[in-house]
Formats: structure tokens, sequence, C-alpha cells
């Protein structure tokens, strides 16, 4: 049977509002996508690390309580996991900051087996850092040559790597791997200095990876770029506005994939149907795990 395996990194957000902490929960697209398509009765492996302690186990009882299945999760004892600050000014504008102490040795994990059909979803800067890049590719290398579809989520936090430059060639290697990149549009202006999904998209993705989902909360809008064509679909603004809602989003297109059995060869050019099929189901996903978030303080506004 297929199965989704979801390579990312276990972060516990906190929500601080007028320099007091509101609330936190686990944190990361590709945590909750899994979490949220574990919920849907979908298979899901996820490959990760946790520290033994209170934050390592607040995320580990969030993702088994999802169900997604934990026998490549390693649990670390010298470090701690990390944690991410998210602080609103006056303005209502939101900043992050984050606290790490990983180990050196670090993502030594018992591999899942990968069969053809299987959908891989990797990135963020866990699929740059230099401490597990090695064990990284050959793991992304491996999905390759199995025939499995490889998910792309580019992205991280400026404080994570100034300097673009150093990490350029890993994001160029990752594309390669990548069957579909999803990106948001500030993650495409900090690693290629541009938000526009198509320009982006015809500069610098489409001669390595044929289809680009480009998530936009500012125009409220997800697009699908493939050659020449672009379908977008609309998201309501306050949709936007929730924590979980980039994480829907992906949660959403990787559904779409599971469930088509001819994704992989669809994916070589896609067409209008497929396009639609994918971003409805993104968007929809996005709605629900937006909605499933009822404080506040889950909304970034």
């Amino acid at each position: 049977m297929k199965k989704i395996i979801c390579i990312g990194e276990c972060a516990l957000d906190v929500v601080f509002r007028n320099s007091q902490p509101v609330g936190s929960m686990p944190g990361g697209r590709i945590v909750n996508a899994a979490a949220i398509l574990a919920r849907q009765g979908l298979p899901v492996v996820i490959a990760s690390e946790l520290a033994k302690g209170a934050v390592g186990d607040i995320i580990a009882d969030f993702l088994s309580q999802a169900g997604v299945d934990m026998s490549s999760l390693d649990r670390f004892t010298e470090g701690l996991s990390p944690i991410i600050i998210y602080t609103t000014d006056e303005n209502g504008i939101t900043s992050a900051t984050r606290y790490e102490n990983y180990p050196d040795e670090c993502f030594d994990i018992v591999w899942p087996r990968i069969d053809e059909g299987d959908i891989v979803v990797y990135g963020g800067y866990y699929a740059l850092d230099a401490r597990m890049r090695p064990r990284m590719s050959q793991l992304l290398a491996h999905a390759s040559e199995r025939k499995a579809i490889l998910v792309y989520l580019p992205g991280f936090l400026p404080q994570q790597e100034p300097r673009i430059t150093r990490v350029m060639p890993v994001i160029l290697e990752n594309l390669e791997y990548a069957s579909v990149v999803i990106a948001r549009n500030n993650d495409l202006s900090t690693i290629f200095g541009i938000s526009d999904g198509d320009r982006c998209y015809h500069d610098h993705i489409d001669f390595y990876c044929r289809s680009l989902i480009s998530v936009d909360p500012a125009n409220h809008m997800i697009s699908y770029y493939s050659g020449k064509e672009v379908t977008s679909v609309e998201i309501p603004e306050d949709i936007c506005q929730s924590m979980m809602w980039n994480a829907g989003a992906v949660a959403g297109t990787v559904d779409a994939l599971y469930r088509d059995d001819r994704a992989a060869e669809r994916l070589e050019a896609p067409d209008e149907d497929f396009r639609r099929a994918v971003l409805g189901q993104a968007a929809l996903t996005a709605e629900k795990a937006s909605k499933s978030l009822t404080a506040d303080w889950q909304k970034l506004h």
C-alpha cells in the first residue's frame, strides 16, 4: 500500500502578545501536514528527531494522537528541540525568533521503506542543514531511485542562514529531486529575491521541476504553475491569517496526489483538470485546517 513519508523538523511555536505568552502549538508545515493527513486516515510516517523532555513530549503526543507512524522518529538526549517565538508589534506585524540546541550528531533514524508511488515530503531548513545533509541526500536519492513522488517545500527563517549563497547549491539539488514544489511567496523572495510566482517559476524553478504551487497569503491565492500554463484559486482572507493554513494547503496537495493513481504520470505534463483537482483539495484542506483553530492567538494578523 502506498504511504506518505514526511521529513521535517519538529518544533514548538509559542505566541506572545503584549510581551506575554498566550499559547503554544506544534509548529512547521511538514509536521502539521503529517498530522492533518493522518487524521484523514492516510498512512503517514514522520522521519525526524525530537529531544527527550517536555517540548519533545508535547510534539510526540500531538503526532501520536493524530495517528502518525513514529517508527522513524529519533528521540535524542543531548540537546533541545527548537522553540520558535512569535511576537506581534503595535502595527500587527508578526516576527519570529528561533531558539535551538541540536546535538552534533543528528538525524540518526531508521529509514522508512520507500516504494514506487509513495509520496515523500521534505523541506525547510531541515533539508539544508550541513549537519544532516549527507543523510538527507542519501534518503532523497534513494526515494528518487525507488520512483517515489517527491514534494519539496523550500523556505527557512532568514536568521537561520543570512547568506543565501551558502545554501543555494543545496536548494538547487533539492529542486532537482522534486516532482512538485510548494512554496510561500515570502520564501521565494528570501531565496530568489522574487516574490512573483510566475516570474520565479520561469526564471528559477521550471528548469528543475515542472510543477510549482505558489501559496500567496497577501493576495489570498494559491496558484499552480506548469510550463506556460497557470491555474489559480482564491482563498478567503480570514483563512490566510491562521497558523495552520499553509500546512493545510500542503496536506491538501499531498492528499490529491495520493488519491490519484496516475499522479506520477500526470505530473510530467499537468493538464487543467489535474491542476484544478490539486488546487481544489489544497484550498479545501487549508480552510478546514484553519477553521480547526478557534483561539484568537492562533491567528497571526
